[in-house]
């Protein structure tokens, strides 16, 4: 199954590298059709069959098996999701309705995910291409948000914070996002929303939808 689609002209961190699913033999090259040519022609003094489709199968697999790949690797079933432009208004449309969540909570205290699944979150939406950058040329603007987000989350972090910008589906920011009960997220999306988080099966944001 072709999952993944990756340019072939730069080098990922590391170089190319894959392990042959049949036979178990890695190769490891900083030059493209180095590697090609080893793994094909490995393939055919084995006797493994190549598919009509197998460049793509092979670039899909060595995606699957270097995940550090990040943002190099995309997703096929992400080729026809909209990247929609950050707008102050969605920034902080979902900011505030993050906020007063956590002010209607009981006790004042929101139920917060664990560290733990915040990590997990944080990790997948560092390497996630629709990961885009929260910034405003406003510096009044910027500030604002980042005070909404403190006052969402307090001192709540992860260790890749600092590669957290914003959802460029539903304009959320991430660094308070991923420390949110999803349902609460869901909750107003609109059907436009839902049917592109459908489609990002792997993220944790199309959970229950």
């Amino acid at each position: 199954m072709i999952e993944f689609e990756i340019n072939t002209i730069d080098s990922p961190n590391g170089g190319w590298k894959i392990k042959h699913p049949v036979t178990g033999v890695e190769f490891k090259s900083y030059d493209y059709p180095t590697i090609r040519k080893a793994y094909t022609e490995h393939s055919l003094a084995n006797s493994v069959m190549l598919s009509p489709v197998w460049e793509e199968e092979f670039l899909s697999e060595m995606c699957k098996q270097n995940p550090h790949w990040g943002k190099a690797c995309i997703r096929t079933s992400m080729k026809n999701i909209q990247r929609r432009k950050l707008t102050l208004q969605a920034a902080l449309s979902f900011l505030n309705m993050m906020k007063d969540w956590a002010l209607k909570t009981m006790s004042g205290k929101p139920a917060f995910v664990s560290q733990k699944e915040a990590d997990w979150r944080a990790d997948m939406c560092a390497s996630c291409p629709m990961n885009g950058t929260l910034q405003f040329g406003c510096g009044a603007c910027m500030s604002a948000v980042l005070s909404i987000i403190h006052s969402i989350v307090g001192n709540r972090k992860t260790s890749r914070d600092g590669e957290l910008g914003v959802c460029l589906v539903c304009s959320c920011s991430l660094k308070a996002a991923v420390h949110i009960p999803v349902d609460v997220q869901q909750k107003g999306l609109p059907e436009e929303l839902k049917q592109d988080f459908r489609k990002m099966d792997y993220c944790w944001k199309s959970h229950g939808l």
